[in-house]
């Protein structure tokens, strides 16, 4: 026979859902609240021109949030050092490992690379330069990074301008203006309850945690403090804070934030990068390795151009993890799409008498698996290697190992 529920038990029962209900949306609640703190800190402050500054005055580590939208931050850097360098470096992320030590004297450069940056736009930003600075910079470092696709994208290099205040207003313009709802649901959403958690231990961890709290909250940044090799560092994001992780004095990325390839997985990554459905496979198939004639012709006439002013114009193919080049060459997959693009960029660095160093092989430069964080963003110390001679090369050379 069932059982009665008495008044008493549904009572309970009604007051149990009450306080599990209750409890829930009080959560929510902290959470949006806390979330909506953040969100409101990160506008209130001009952190891109607070990093900036600070880096400026200390050649610290730093960056400002998010760290995967650099180029206002990036362009700051460029206007504040571009009376102390003679050279730049462009590309996307895959380029933000080549420090200025990488090259020897004269050139003294800085990393414009931003994340996501196309071969296209890096054609107006050179462009831009070379109209803009012909007195003081007297190189250029520019990409053909296949590998991500870049060199066979089609598009037309528009003008570009590098001004702080162009810059600032473009960047503005495409923030996207979200109403009150889209606010919430961000707020609300997973990422952002996962980064918030993480604020909540470093909090707890914190000596003074008051201080801590009012810093993430409040304030623009953390305390500066020291790197392991002594640099100065400050933390504009509220994310891996302590880790040192951001953009050096000479643009370079730390990425402190990703662990390097080692000997357990260095096989694995391998062979899943040079599988027929690899993002490099893919680029190679969808273009069947044509290079964008267009771009080159582009690039060729600003080297040129460059040149008649007493510039000096280098590209380069970005290095792969070790072995890397080799089996896509070697695979039927994308062997002959690969020789097409080494053999259509090497006539044209023929024919239009340009520097190419062709890096892709990085085993052949004497570059190990741990100098990468994925197959195709290498550390400082192989790019090091890369171009350790380049003061010696001299137009119309294609460069394909260290010798």
């Amino acid at each position: 026979m069932n059982s009665i529920l008495q008044p008493a038990d549904t009572m309970t029962s009604r007051a149990y859902v009450a306080l599990v209900l209750g409890s829930c949306a009080a959560i929510l609640a902290a959470v949006l609240t806390l979330n909506l703190m953040l969100a409101y800190n990160n506008i209130r402050h001009d952190k891109n021109a607070l990093a900036s500054a600070w880096q400026q005055r200390t050649r610290g580590v730093t960056y400002a949030p998010p760290i995967n939208d650099n180029r206002l931050f990036k362009t700051l850097r460029l206007n504040d050092r571009v009376g102390e360098i003679n050279a730049i470096v462009f590309g996307s992320s895959t380029t933000m490992g080549i420090r200025e030590a990488a090259f020897a004297p004269p050139l003294r450069a800085y990393n414009f690379a931003q994340s996501g940056n196309s071969l296209v736009a890096v054609v107006g930003e050179a462009e831009y330069v070379v109209a803009r600075w012909p007195e003081r910079i007297r190189y250029l470092v520019i990409p053909l990074d296949w590998a991500l696709g870049f060199t066979f994208d089609p598009g037309t290099p528009s003008a570009t301008e590098l001004s702080p205040e162009a810059v600032r207003a473009a960047t503005n313009a495409g923030r996207r203006r979200d109403g009150s709802l889209a606010q919430v649901r961000d707020a609300l959403s997973l990422p952002r309850v996962k980064d918030l958690m993480t604020i909540a231990g470093d909090v707890l961890r914190a000596e003074h945690k008051a201080t801590a709290f009012r810093q993430f909250f409040f304030e623009p940044a953390g305390e500066a403090y020291r790197c392991a090799d002594g640099t100065p560092a400050r933390d504009y994001d509220t994310l891996y804070r302590g880790l040192c992780n951001g953009f050096r004095f000479d643009g370079s990325a730390t990425f402190a934030d990703q662990r390097r390839i080692d000997a357990r997985n260095a096989r694995a990554l391998l062979a899943a990068a040079a599988a027929s459905g690899s993002q490099y496979a893919m680029a190679l198939r969808r273009t069947r390795g044509e290079p964008h004639a267009p771009t080159l012709e582009r690039l060729a006439a600003l080297a040129r151009r460059f040149a008649r002013t007493g510039g000096a114009t280098v590209f380069f193919l970005p290095p792969l993890m070790p072995g890397l080049e080799q089996a896509l060459l070697a695979s039927a997959h994308s062997g002959p799409a690969l020789t097409r693009t080494k053999e259509a960029l090497a006539a044209w660095a023929a024919r239009e008498r340009l520097t190419l160093i062709d890096a892709g092989a990085s085993e052949k430069f004497g570059c190990a698996a741990d100098e990468f964080i994925d197959p195709h963003h290498a550390l400082p110390a192989c790019y090091a290697r890369v171009f350790a001679r380049l003061p010696g090369a001299v137009p119309g050379t294609v460069r394909t190992s260290a010798d």
